[in-house]
């Protein structure tokens, strides 16, 4: 599993940090430091807008990368579950998206 994150935001950062002593055996990217060629195709913008995890061959992007992040942490594995619900999973994607947008504007100067 990959793990591409903006380094260049420091509540993204925290976050990254926090999940790094949870699970060792991810790699986390931060995408203001480096490319890797599994999302090489996706622009700037998207990349820094949300977080993507590659896992399984797949790409999962914003509040969906989250989810299967989570899945593979024991104390937050029932957060994904529960978020994975369908009218959790509806507003989980609301609240990530308005979180994800306003981090993004905030640390778009530093793009």
């Amino acid at each position: 599993m990959k793990v591409y994150y903006n380094g260049s935001c420091n509540i993204c950062n925290a976050e990254i940090s926090h999940y790094k002593k949870i699970k060792k055996n991810i790699n986390y990217i931060d995408i203001s430091k480096s490319m890797d060629k599994d999302i090489s195709h996706l622009s700037k913008k998207n990349l820094f807008r949300r977080m993507h995890v590659y896992d399984q061959g797949k790409l999962f992007i914003g509040s969906e990368s989250f989810l299967v992040l989570w899945e593979k942490m024991p104390k937050l594995r029932y957060l994904a579950m529960f978020l994975k619900l369908p009218i959790f999973r509806q507003l989980w994607n609301v609240i990530y998206e308005l979180a994800a947008i306003i981090l993004y504007l905030k640390n778009k100067s530093k793009l």
